[in-house]
């Protein structure tokens, strides 16, 4: 027989357990104390893979053919990867396979250590972080935050075209006397249909979708220049002034830094968690003379 022919016979006989094996778990029979559970789906060496191994990675809500189509690539792919760990175990030699052991007992060290930690820090970390801690932080190293899109303070209004004070908001929105401000203010509360008085920061282009789509034709010349822009449609006109720009990688507002800096103290505290656990870890051990150092 043939290598080629040896292969289908293999590959053929594989759908066909898979099949079988998709069957079993479809009728929700997989757990029941028969021996299906242990059914060998495919064989390498010393190396066995059984329904049971493959039964628990089908997702629950695959059915069917996918569920079989999954079986069969699963399978085809450990048969490929059993037997390339089987050549390399064969072709690397003592030195190679000690170093490999090393590395995976290293890795494993690793890896535990972290999966403790992180169980520590969920169990111990004070996630509440204050705006005054933000500030605090923000005044300290502000300018380490820098904006990745332009930013603006800017007055919006939306007043009905019926209201025949359009100069006098025009005006209004354009000075920088707090008086004016008031003013501004207080004819909005009564007759705008939208109001936006630019205390707070925001990203331009998101300000800037308040005006009529088309409406801007230069935004970031208009911008930059500190312009009034209008704009109307059939019921509305509309008012939006600039009154602070920052470019691309400018200085960013607080306003925009908050949640990095809220990731930062909480990096923080963890690190300085596990520092403290660390040193409370040592210190018990040599109270309790739990180790012996042979080099000190």
């Amino acid at each position: 027989m043939t290598r080629r022919r040896h292969i289908q016979i293999i590959s053929i006989g594989l759908i066909a357990i898979a099949i079988a094996a998709v069957a079993i778990i479809d009728s929700c029979q997989f757990f029941s104390n028969d021996k299906r559970n242990d059914m060998i789906l495919a064989k390498t060496g010393t190396a066995v893979l059984t329904m049971q191994q493959v039964a628990k990675l089908v997702p629950d809500n695959m059915k069917g053919t996918d569920s079989v189509h999954f079986v069969q690539n699963y399978v085809d792919r450990w048969i490929h990867n059993q037997l390339m760990l089987e050549k390399a175990i064969a072709n690397i030699d003592d030195k190679g396979y000690a170093n490999i052991e090393d590395m995976v007992n290293d890795y494993r060290t690793a890896l535990l250590v972290y999966k403790y930690q992180q169980l520590y820090i969920e169990q111990n970390l004070d996630t509440l972080i204050l705006d005054s801690q933000i500030a605090d932080h923000y005044d300290k190293y502000g300018n380490n935050f820098l904006l990745d899109s332009c930013a603006v303070r800017a007055v919006f209004v939306q007043i009905p075209k019926s209201l025949p004070d359009g100069a006098r908001v025009r005006n209004l929105i354009r000075s920088n006397k707090p008086e004016d401000m008031v003013e501004l203010e207080e004819f909005c509360f009564k007759n705008a249909r939208s109001f936006d008085p630019g205390v707070d920061w925001r990203y331009y282009y998101d300000a800037l979708a308040q005006m009529p789509q088309g409406s801007v034709k230069n935004p970031m010349v208009t911008a930059k220049n500190g312009r009034c822009i209008e704009a109307q449609d059939s019921l509305y006109n509309y008012f939006f002034m600039v009154k602070d720009f920052r470019d691309v990688n400018e200085h960013a507002p607080l306003i925009f830094a908050k949640e990095k800096i809220r990731e930062i103290l909480l990096n923080h505290r963890k690190n300085d968690l596990i520092r403290n656990l660390e040193i409370k870890i040592y210190v018990d051990a040599v109270n309790k003379q739990r180790f012996t150092n042979y080099v000190n």
